[in-house]
């Protein structure tokens, strides 16, 4: 069970950069053989872009790395993969500044955030193993190694077929006419791509110096 509010608003813009696997894994202090098995296994996968087959590349978000963290810092303390994956599904809707002040509790069963310690004292008045773990450490450490690293810059972009209005009657009549073979197909289809960071392929991000 995970606890907290029932709708964290913890959300913040998406990433502007990510990474790739090899700096991921060395960021999380991680093998890259763990970094492919928990992803292929969903305990924590890459959200910006996911594997999909041999040859395709995964690419992570900060946040994404501090949760790799958090979950070698869990199995390091002796939590099992099964709670493991719980702290990482509880830490899923905090954003990259929200992360920074995150301590959680884990006592095998459930996970929450340590606001204070009342909530440190309900979990030991329950008479159970309690582990305690600084996000906000591990953020700083994540941050130190990527420091170094080379970064993904993602371009936030909307491509636009046309630098002014055509009415529809004149594309249209252009279609009808046959002398349309100069318009882009996308005008004869009524349509227009729109692509954000989560659902381009990899050729459009630059390298951030």
């Amino acid at each position: 069970m995970v606890q907290g509010e029932l709708f964290p608003d913890l959300s913040e813009p998406g990433p502007d950069c990510g990474y790739r696997g090899a700096s991921a894994s060395k960021a999380a202090g991680i093998t890259y053989r763990q970094l492919d098995y928990w992803a292929r296994k969903h305990i924590v996968e890459p959200s910006i872009t996911p594997s999909h087959g041999s040859g395709s590349r995964r690419l992570y978000s900060f946040c994404d790395i501090v949760s790799l963290a958090v979950a070698k810092k869990l199995l390091d303390l002796g939590v099992s993969l099964h709670n493991v994956t719980k702290a990482v599904e509880f830490l899923a809707p905090y954003g990259e500044e929200a992360l920074k002040h995150v301590t959680i509790l884990c006592d095998g069963d459930t996970v929450q955030e340590c606001g204070d310690n009342t909530a440190l004292a309900d979990f030991l008045a329950a008479g159970s193993a309690v582990f305690v773990v600084s996000v906000g450490a591990l953020w700083n450490q994540v941050d130190h190694v990527l420091a170094g690293e080379r970064a993904i810059k993602l371009k936030q972009h909307s491509r636009t077929l046309l630098s002014q209005t055509i009415p529809v009657e004149n594309i249209m009549a252009a279609h009808a006419t046959g002398s349309n073979a100069r318009l882009h197909p996308a005008l004869l289809h009524g349509t227009v791509e729109e692509h954000s960071y989560d659902d381009v392929p990899l050729d459009i991000f630059d390298i951030a110096q």
